[in-house]
């Protein structure tokens, strides 16, 4: 799926290099992610479908810390397709706007743990991306631009990962976990041989937590689980049977 606007990449470097342009418009793919997750989803599970033969309105996902519902959100380009599936966001500002703006989603106020709790705090970051239940990460990324640091925080319903996930255990596509410094405590925590989902992915928060990536490397690979691709923030994982 490409968008309307001309690749500026291309534009650019054949500038700085002083290059005749090619004749035709090069377009730039349409992304939602924070670092072109979505593009590389969009691939993998386009493959999946065409092995299967099934439609995009078919695919389910699960997105975990969904945050806002276009902005830096894995899902979005999925939902454009016809996809649908579960946004977990306990930011009721955020909730909102799921709400209204992506209709045959379900929205999930809660937080996730990877053990019962009826609620937890969770720190509201002035830039909502940062937003964790754990305060020394969002205090990790210092000024962040002018944007980094605790705008408030909120007491909220918490339910444990295998309680969210099991009602939904045999028709997840896409697992993503975004949980600001939980994500590997989550995904150790997933009932691995009940919850399958087909492609996981999640992010390792690698500066505040050093050896993380590694971590949950060996941890899917343990659980057939193929490392498939990795970027800036996340890694991304394929299920192999």
């Amino acid at each position: 799926m490409f968008s309307e606007l001309e690749n500026e990449c291309i534009n650019r470097e054949v500038e700085r290099l002083n290059l005749p342009n090619s004749r035709i418009k090069h377009f730039a793919p349409v992304s939602y992610a924070q670092a072109g997750e979505d593009v590389i989803l969009e691939g993998m599970l386009a493959a999946r479908l065409s092995k299967s033969q099934r439609s995009w309105e078919s695919v389910f996902y699960f997105e975990i810390g969904a945050n806002h519902p276009i902005s830096t959100s894995n899902t979005y380009l999925m939902y454009q397709r016809g996809a649908q599936g579960v946004l977990v966001e306990p930011n009721p500002e955020l909730g909102a706007l799921i709400r209204t703006v992506r209709p045959r989603d379900v929205l999930v106020p809660y937080v996730v743990l990877p053990t019962s709790g009826a609620s937890a705090t969770l720190f509201i970051g002035n830039a909502h991306e940062l937003s964790s239940l754990n305060e020394a990460h969002i205090k990790s990324f210092g000024d962040f631009d002018g944007l980094g640091g605790v705008r408030e925080h909120i007491e909220v319903s918490a339910i444990a990962i295998n309680e969210l996930l099991t009602p939904y255990a045999n028709k997840i596509d896409f697992l993503s976990i975004d949980c600001e410094g939980l994500d590997y405590d989550l995904v150790r925590a997933i009932d691995h041989e009940r919850i399958k989902p087909a492609i996981i992915q999640c992010e390792p928060s690698e500066h505040f937590l050093g050896g993380n990536t590694a971590r949950i490397i060996d941890l899917m690979e343990s659980r057939a689980y193929r490392l498939a691709a990795v970027t800036d923030l996340n890694v991304i994982f394929e299920r192999l049977n």
